[in-house]
């Protein structure tokens, strides 16, 4: 292997919508050039400038040739295995004689645990719960029973979330804490409420909220929210909450543990576990796919090649030949109410065509969640109002009768409505082609889960739900089943 000398670092924050949580991330970028001598150049993966892809130019337009890719996120979920690999591939094509080499993400590392052990015990101190020092270990020596709940953010990957119950358990067994629960702000379950709810049932009588996240924005606000509504409902248990990880010294040293792994050649992320490598039986529709991201996220600010020649294949033929497709968004077309005053969900799309009434919105209807997944509800909240969540269902599966024909069944786990499909193929087909559009949604055989939520409303999420669903329903059933018998 050749020597590697990198002189230049692209450091890859996620970006956030909140000023704050951008500043923090430039702060620390700030901190880890003053520690290496490689020039940095920090970039974010969506919602702020510069993209990965410009900072990867800037560093060859400055004649860089040996360069490491830093991706800043804590575990290994689809933004390190999709969406920067993807652009890495592309930028190697693009310049064969610069070496990119790409760094693990941060992961469960020492220097991690002992920033969350500081953070934890920084909230123990705080003199506003009059702590009684004194122990062996540093912990308070007379203490209420303390529970400290750790929330990760949670993602669709269980290598990625797999850590944060190793890292709780490391918390717990190597740094002499009581008890350490841990849960998810979405997507992965325990919920930021189920998690301390179960505290408080085994006798809490103080938690100490850790969340596991970088920076500010609206995850972390998102974590707030959920854990003082908590609190509020249970007076008598103190809820403290540990800082952000940020730019603790420690984070700037896991980070340059990550950077000297690659100057070095032994960066390595396991693939032990990895659902995209090894059969998973609940993650088979991912087995085996090929790295791919889009231009929201690694392949934003690269060029749109768009390939026509493709996608001319992919159209139905009544598009071929360069028929305009209309690419109004799905918000667009206004509820249509029947006779009886119930909304008429087969009628409401089909201006170009009422014999074909969902092509051009498969084909091109954005939806209107872009910006903002729509998630399912806290489970408490959809308990705590079953009748409303009865009817958002009931219209929700109303609708998906009437523009697909596949019936609806309830769900065990509150928030969700089960659709049923004509087959597992089917059902692994709508799930991704649903959270394209930016709507959460999971699978348990050949039953597909939407999200509900008793203050779901008519015009914006019930309607967003049954058409995420028509059009995908149509694409599948009516272009791709008709190309695949072709």
């Amino acid at each position: 292997m050749s020597e590697f000398s990198p002189t230049a670092l692209i450091l890859i924050g996620h970006g956030s919508r909140e000023p704050e949580g951008v500043r923090e991330f430039l702060q620390l970028a700030r901190t880890v050039q003053t520690r290496i001598a490689a020039k940095l150049f920090p970039c974010f993966l969506e919602f702020h400038d510069p993209p990965i892809a410009e900072a990867v130019r800037r560093c060859v337009e400055e004649g860089h040739r040996q360069v490491v890719v830093l991706p800043l996120f804590l575990g290994p979920a689809n933004h390190q295995k999709n969406d920067i690999p993807a652009l890495l591939n592309w930028a190697r094509a693009q310049w064969s004689e610069v070496e990119f080499r790409y760094a693990a993400p941060l992961g469960v590392q020492y220097a991690l645990l002992r920033t969350l052990d500081d953070r934890c015990r920084s909230a123990l101190r705080n003199e506003s719960l009059h702590p009684q020092l004194g122990s062996a270990n540093g912990l308070p020596a007379e203490r209420p029973r303390t529970a400290v709940a750790l929330i990760g953010r949670g993602t669709s990957d269980p290598d990625s979330n797999s850590d944060v119950a190793k890292i709780a358990r490391l918390l717990e067994e190597g740094w002499g804490y009581e008890w350490v629960e841990y849960g998810f702000y979405s997507i992965a379950q325990p919920g930021v409420t189920e998690t301390l709810e179960r505290c408080i049932r085994l006798g809490a009588e103080r938690i100490v909220v850790a969340p596991f996240l970088l920076f500010s924005g609206r995850i972390h606000q998102g974590i707030l929210r959920q854990a003082k509504d908590v609190a509020a409902a249970h007076p008598n248990v103190e809820v403290c909450f540990a800082d952000l990880l940020r730019g603790h010294p420690d984070v700037i040293e896991a980070i340059l543990q990550r950077y000297a792994e690659a100057v070095a050649g032994h960066a390595t992320m396991t693939c032990d576990l990895c659902k995209y490598r090894h059969r998973m039986l609940a993650y088979a529709q991912d087995h085996g796919t090929p790295q791919y991201s889009d231009h929201r996220h690694g392949m934003r600010g690269v060029p749109h090649t768009h390939g026509m020649e493709r996608l001319n294949a992919l159209l139905p033929p009544r598009y071929r030949g360069g028929q305009p497709v209309s690419a109004a968004p799905m918000a667009a077309a206004p509820l249509v109410f029947d006779e009886e005053g119930r909304v008429a969900w087969d009628r409401i799309w089909g201006v170009d065509d009422p014999e074909n009434p969902f092509c051009e919105l498969a084909l091109a209807g954005g939806p209107p969640h872009r910006g903002e997944l729509l998630e399912p509800v806290d489970p408490q909240e959809a308990l705590s109002d079953p009748e409303g969540c009865a009817r958002v269902a009931e219209e929700i599966g109303r609708g998906v009768r009437m523009t697909t024909g596949l019936h609806t069944v309830p769900s065990r786990s509150p928030g969700w409505l089960g659709i049923q499909c004509e087959s597992e193929e089917m059902a692994i087909w709508l799930l991704r082609a649903i959270v394209v559009e930016n709507i959460a949604v999971r699978r348990e055989g050949c039953v597909l889960y939407v999200p509900v939520g008793p203050r779901f409303r008519l015009e914006y999420e019930i309607k967003n739900v049954v058409t995420a669903v028509a059009k995908t329903h149509h694409y599948w059933s009516e272009h791709l089943l008709e190309q695949a018998s072709q």
